[in-house]
């Protein structure tokens, strides 16, 4: 096998997409199956794989699920940069988080981020909060982040970012909870060991039971790769995983066929929903 070429076959691309949207939810359409290709090709090689048919069944019918994930990983996109649609941050800080402030105790508040990518979205919440007084006094907030792709995961927990990833940081908040490493800004250690990143899918039967229900729930930019079908199979995920009364964070560009009999607008303009 030239691995210089690409050597993959429309067809073969076409059934590798079938499975990854069955199996992951994702849709690859013709332009992005190619854009992929090379990638697809170089998890071939890493596993020494010398045909189409022997790497199908191994993924299909032997379940050989380190290939499935690298093939899962060559396959998602993960652009992504800290403070990313930073109006929804301040909005979850100065008119939602305070709702569950009580008087007589201090309540745990569940926020889950879906897909977490390499970790700046939930980092930048938690920052977010850590930027609003007295918030963190009156509320003990937990952050999950889940992703289908083992190396982002892996980047989250490790919490080293380009130059590119903190460019949108307000200033204070890079001088206090980051240190120059290199070329790179390594986020306080602290922030990181209260952070939880774990490799899963959304569409996981047991999501529920592995992680339970969640107060706040950020989905930006995850089902934009999603068909009707499974976008709304999506919807129902998150109005299962949300506590009454949660709130959904969408991405721009995934608001749209929201399912209005799960959730109502909670802020217009913003992509912010409340289950109803």
């Amino acid at each position: 096998m030239d691995s210089k070429k690409t050597f993959l076959t429309d067809q073969e691309l076409e059934k590798l997409a079938n499975f990854l949207q069955k199996k992951t939810g994702v849709e690859l359409e013709d332009s992005k199956l190619h854009r992929f290709q090379r990638k697809i090709e170089d998890v071939f090689l890493e596993h020494d794989i010398n045909d189409f048919n022997s790497f199908y069944h191994r993924i299909r019918y032997q379940k050989d699920e380190d290939l499935i994930q690298d093939l899962t990983n060559a396959v998602t996109v993960n652009e992504t940069y800290f403070w990313r649609e930073f109006e929804q941050f301040s909005i979850l800080t100065q008119k939602i988080l305070p709702q569950f402030i009580q008087s007589n105790k201090i309540p745990i508040v569940r926020i889950l981020v879906a897909p977490c990518s390499s970790g700046e979205e939930l980092y930048s919440i938690m920052l977010a909060i850590l930027d609003t007084a007295n918030l963190l006094e009156k509320l003990n907030i937990e952050l999950v982040g889940i992703d289908i792709d083992s190396k982002m995961v892996f980047k989250a927990k490790a919490g080293l970012y380009t130059q590119r990833s903190v460019k949108k940081l307000p200033k204070h908040l890079l001088k206090t909870y980051f240190t120059k490493v290199g070329n790179l800004y390594k986020i306080d250690d602290a922030l990181r060991k209260n952070s939880y990143f774990i490799k899963a899918n959304i569409f996981d039967d047991s999501i529920i039971e592995k992680f339970g229900h969640f107060d706040i729930l950020f989905s930006r930019n995850m089902l934009i790769y999603f068909n009707e079908l499974d976008k709304q199979k999506c919807y129902n995920i998150f109005y299962k995983i949300l506590n009454m009364k949660g709130f959904l964070f969408l991405g721009h560009a995934d608001a749209n066929g929201i399912n209005k009999k799960l959730f109502l607008l909670y802020e217009k303009g913003f992509h912010i929903y409340q289950k109803i």
